[in-house]
């Protein structure tokens, strides 16, 4: 998502952001602590308030939702079933690095569900690592986002949304402190208010 919004900027302004960052959010919120230069974050919004990073703003672009995945063959009707003998493998990206790992942990222990279930538990780096085994049928079920399975969903059994039981989450583009009056960085704001912008968060599966 965040690469289409930077390439619809680019093409509704004729310039693009001088640098783009990507992955492990825990990296960049690092990196930026250490001088990366980086002025604005598309993350959710409880992750960088948590973080050790100044920001001065947070500009709203939508809810995402925790997804709970099965590879084919597999038949999943409630999350209860994860107890199943036949689901011996569950996967969940990075719990401290990765938003939807960190959703991930608090569903299941929210639930009761962590300890039973930690014999069977696989912690991946990022979200298309755990798809990935998923999909090669190297894990029976695995936690991930909705825009991966609406994009590749034919390659997997199935999936529900699991919209309780975590934090929100609230995904946000925070300009980091010290940034908030530099020009790029107000029309950049100013392009996610868009229609255009808009409509690619909604493309990507973020409710408003």
């Amino acid at each position: 998502m965040v690469e289409e919004l930077c390439a619809a900027y680019a093409k509704a302004g004729g310039q693009k952001p001088v640098e783009m960052y990507s992955g492990n959010i825990g990296q960049i919120l690092e990196q930026i602590r250490a001088g990366s230069g980086a002025s604005v974050v598309i993350s959710d919004k409880a992750t960088l308030e948590e973080s050790r990073v100044s920001f001065a703003e947070f500009r709203p672009l939508g809810q995402a939702v925790l997804i709970l995945a099965w590879k084919k063959g597999v038949n999943i009707k409630e999350p209860a079933d994860l107890y199943k003998a036949e689901i011996a493998s569950i996967g969940y990206p990075d719990a401290k690095a990765a938003i939807y790992g960190k959703a991930a942990v608090a569903f299941l222990k929210g639930n009761g569900m962590y300890e039973k279930l930690q014999p069977k538990l696989t912690m991946f780096s990022t979200v298309p690592q755990v798809f990935s085994y998923l999909v090669s049928g190297n894990l029976d079920a695995a936690f991930v986002n909705e825009s991966i399975v609406t994009k590749q969903g034919d390659k997997i059994g199935g999936w529900m949304e699991m919209d309780k039981g975590y934090e929100p989450l609230f995904l946000v583009a925070g300009v980091v402190k010290g940034h908030e009056n530099d020009p790029d960085v107000k029309a950049f704001l100013d392009f996610l208010a868009s229609p255009e912008a808009k409509a690619i968060c909604v493309k990507n599966n973020l409710r408003p």
